[in-house]
């Protein structure tokens, strides 16, 4: 950590340069003695991240971002702040804490947070930013939690929080006991120190097979923002529990969350129709869930085809967490009506891909009006559609 950035007349450049191109002055010469311009182009990156991913370290002065892959690899503030209302207690430890987003995020609801981090210089970068912060329930603490627990056998929590690495030679790892720690080997201890253990999972980790695997797991949290899938979280007790809850949440859009348990899927049967008025495309994180019968079955939709995980009704459900399009026709020419011009594309169990359709049919991008490429049990269709806007995120 180079304390010349902290400075008050290179706080000011930062702010002053915060909108500039980083990589421009990276490559320029730096302007202050100590400090090169590779640091100074590394804060206003952190800076210009920061203003959207967490805003409340770009407001402050003095905040020393940390090198890029743990800004990458931070959760976002909008993710922090919901895992902070769905555990609940006095205290908490986060095993694996990073930069401390999520620790941050925690010490907002709970009396004593502990974050423990193996990496000694990011540990002094966030404790200096925490301390700016006067968040002085958040203590930082460089030791692997393997150590901390060895040092304090009777050492009890509330809360246990980690956010096992998925990052092995930069290849990103799907199976869990691939994640470094494995929790397959540590979960009964971590319950023997916390009555909730909250575990922050890769989106591409198949359920079953988590749910199968780890079967202390009550509850499980898909969790999108803006309709992309971020996070996915489960929340393990020492019950054993063949029947988790399952949320699929879109954070930062209109929409309302989807939740179920998780049999309940497999107990439901889909009804099928040709395309109606209403075409229905479920949220991100709906799909994430494999809900794809019970959604339908919810809200009294038809699925158009058993592959395709659209859905159609005559009546407009106004409540449907997920992308909704109105039907003007179905083309019956396509080739004629439709090539070079601007559409955006819907393209669901069709036997070309997104790709392929705007090249073959030349269709440039647009937003006005949607092309649905998509088969029933009947056959292949081509929709045109128009979404109903303020349904959207």
């Amino acid at each position: 950590m180079n304390q010349n950035l902290l400075q008050p007349e290179i706080q000011e450049y930062l702010r002053e340069n915060q909108n500039q191109n980083f990589r421009k002055i990276s490559l320029q010469k730096s302007p202050f003695s100590g400090v090169s311009s590779s640091e100074l182009a590394h804060q206003i990156k952190g800076l210009q991240i920061s203003k959207f991913k967490f805003p409340f370290l770009n407001e402050p002065e003095g905040i020393y971002f940390p090198p890029s892959i743990n800004l990458e690899q931070a959760s976002s503030w909008a993710t922090s702040q919901y895992k902070s209302e769905i555990v609940k207690g006095k205290s908490l430890i986060d095993l694996t804490a990073g930069m401390g987003i999520d620790s941050f995020g925690f010490a907002q609801k709970i009396n004593d947070v502990t974050a423990l981090e193996r990496n000694p210089e990011l540990v002094e970068i966030s404790k200096h930013n925490y301390k700016i912060l006067n968040q002085n329930n958040l203590n930082y603490i460089n030791s692997e939690f393997e150590k901390y627990f060895s040092e304090n056998p009777k050492l009890k929590w509330d809360v246990i929080y980690l956010d096992p690495s998925r990052r092995i030679e930069s290849q990103r790892k799907v199976i869990l006991e691939d994640l470094e720690p494995n929790i397959l080997d540590w979960i009964d201890e971590f319950l023997l120190r916390s009555e909730t253990v909250l575990i922050k999972l890769s989106p591409l980790l198949d359920l079953k097979s988590t749910i199968e695997k780890i079967p202390q797991i009550q509850e499980i949290y898909i969790i999108a923002v803006k309709n992309e899938v971020k996070e996915l979280l489960i929340i393990c007790k020492k019950d054993l529990n063949s029947n988790p809850k399952i949320k699929a949440v879109n954070l930062e859009s209109n929409q309302p969350d989807f939740e179920f348990n998780w049999n309940e899927e497999s107990a439901t049967n889909s009804t099928f129709s040709e395309p109606q008025k209403f075409i229905y495309e479920p949220s991100a994180s709906i799909l994430k869930s494999g809900a794809f019968k019970l959604i339908g079955e919810k809200f009294n939709l038809k699925k158009i085809h058993v592959n395709s995980h659209l859905y159609t009704s005559n009546e407009l459900i106004k409540s449907f967490p997920g992308k909704i399009f109105e039907v003007i026709e179905e083309l019956k020419n396509p080739k004629k009506e439709i090539e070079k011009q601007a559409f955006h594309l819907l393209v669901k169990n069709y036997p070309l891909n997104t790709e392929a359709v705007r090249k073959k049919y030349k269709i440039k991008e647009g937003i006005e009006q949607t092309l649905i490429f998509t088969q029933s049990n009947s056959g292949k269709h081509i929709l045109l559609a128009k979404r109903v806007r303020n349904l959207m995120p």
